[in-house]
């Protein structure tokens, strides 16, 4: 998938863990994600971690170590505690014992936040509670931290949330330029954006599409948390190409230079994920 929808650019790594639902055997996914590690080592994987038993957890960390390979960060995920985002805080998937064996392992924690994101104060008092607590656990927050409206993105750029350089931002889902102008206009965060597909979710043809209580994806196949009461949605292509058209359009319009939009695009597609975030 990554040669069809990448042709003509090289893929030098990937980031890869299993598809975090509740329907998944999570011992059965990571073993796959072990399988797939010792056969290519240019990919890096992230353990699905058990919200309800860190010990299990620790333990396929460990089996994985036996098998020569080594998980390079944590994917926690509210669906596996059986109910909505909207119903369930962080702690409850990201328990305190969970992160004190991350931190010794020096791993990622790639982060889905609960509610309505990183808008939420609750949210914003939790991560920065892991960044002073954990000192070497790296957090990313999938998708730009969440956000229902262009407010609660722009709350979350007010906090004191992004003064921490452990805590980056992942592109992925986020088709809004409006988003990456707010984010780009702090040259600061620029070492730690980074891009991300979220394949096969951003092999979905849709885009983003946020207003009341709930985000919507507008879609051009029918999905049941999706939409399709829009009129272009027969223009719409795979999610991760409408992501990569909105930084786009935001870069063009950055007053630039040439070669620092260039560095730019390097930073944001490679070098901080290489450099920045897995220190290669």
């Amino acid at each position: 998938w990554y040669e069809k929808l990448y042709r003509t650019k090289r893929v030098e790594g990937l980031i890869a863990f299993p598809f975090p639902l509740q329907e998944v055997n999570l011992e059965t996914a990571n073993r796959y994600i072990i399988s797939i590690m010792q056969k290519k080592p240019e990919i890096k994987g992230f353990i699905l971690s058990n919200p309800k038993n860190t010990r299990t957890t620790v333990k396929q960390f460990q089996e994985a170590l036996k098998d020569g390979v080594r998980f390079y960060g944590v994917k926690p995920y509210f669906d596996l505690l059986g109910k909505s985002n909207y119903e369930t805080i962080m702690p409850e998937f990201i328990p305190r014992d969970l992160l004190e064996f991350m931190d010794t392992e020096g791993l990622i924690l790639m982060l889905h936040t609960s509610g309505i994101g990183m808008g939420e104060r609750a949210n914003q008092e939790f991560v920065i509670s892991i960044a002073d607590d954990f000192p070497q656990i790296k957090i990313v927050l999938a998708h730009f931290g969440r956000y229902l409206k262009l407010q609660h993105f722009s709350d979350f750029l007010e906090s004191r949330v992004l003064d921490y350089p452990s805590i980056f931002l992942e592109m992925s889902s986020v088709t809004q330029s409006e988003i990456y102008k707010m984010a780009l206009g702090r040259r600061r965060l620029w070492p730690r954006i980074l891009f991300g597909s979220d394949i096969p979710f951003g092999l979905i043809t849709g885009v983003e599409f946020y207003q009341g209580e709930t985000p919507t994806f507008i879609t051009r196949e029918h999905y049941p948390w999706s939409s399709t009461e829009y009129s272009g949605r027969k223009d719409l292509t795979y999610n991760t190409y409408h992501v990569i058209k909105a930084i786009k359009d935001t870069l063009e319009n950055l007053n630039l230079g040439e070669e620092d939009v260039e560095e730019l695009k390097t930073d944001l597609f490679f070098r901080n994920a290489k450099s920045n975030l897995l220190g290669e």
